[in-house]
């Protein structure tokens, strides 16, 4: 198994710290990629916290089943539906491939959610067999149409009182395809049209 290096200290391990710790390290030898090591943290993070002292969790002992019930119970009212299954599935799939890789599992990492370098080759081998033009696949790529299998997850956005917006996103949304939405989104917005100034008041 290799060993978590690179970092000042090192939790114990075994708790939801050094779990956090090994995502960190994952992430940074490019074990997982960036975009699978975000979703688990944050999902995780938002899960465990329900506890206090949360970091202590040793949560290769602990009945992870059970505490996923506790906080589906907890924060039902925080989430949507989308969000609350999202949250959960990623935090269960964190967790059981950090207790694999403690067990030395050489199959700790999860299908799909192989290294940076193997995604790429991946890709690679993805655009050699993209199939032909006017397929459903291929539109789904370069006409920017979500593809069928695409898990999307809903994000209510309080725009201003009384007014809120939802969100519709894939659960592995990388930092591009946010900075399109986000220029995409500020493309819509009318411009604010200055106060009218009262008549006979000078607008100095």
């Amino acid at each position: 198994m290799t060993d978590v290096d690179g970092a000042a200290v090192e939790p114990p391990r075994g708790t939801a710290a050094h779990y956090l710790y090994f995502l960190d390290w994952a992430e940074r030898k490019g074990e997982l990629p960036t975009s699978t090591v975000q979703n688990w943290r944050n999902a995780s993070t938002k899960v465990l916290e329900i506890e206090s002292d949360w970091r202590d969790v040793n949560v290769v002992d602990f009945d992870l089943n059970e505490h996923l019930s506790r906080f589906e119970i907890l924060k039902r009212t925080s989430y949507t539906t989308s969000s609350m299954s999202a949250y959960k599935s990623r935090t269960k799939t964190g967790i059981e491939a950090y207790r694999a890789w403690l067990s030395h599992s050489p199959d700790w990492k999860p299908k799909g959610s192989g290294s940076t370098r193997a995604n790429r080759t991946a890709s690679k081998k993805s655009a050699a067999a993209t199939p032909a033009a006017g397929s459903v696949e291929q539109k789904g790529e370069a006409g920017g149409y979500v593809p069928h299998h695409t898990t999307l997850i809903e994000y209510p956005l309080p725009l201003r009182p009384g007014v809120r917006a939802l969100l519709a996103l894939p659960e592995d949304l990388s930092e591009t395809e946010a900075k399109r939405v986000a220029r995409f989104v500020e493309s819509l917005a009318f411009a604010e049209q200055p106060a009218t100034v009262a008549a006979g008041t000078s607008a100095e």
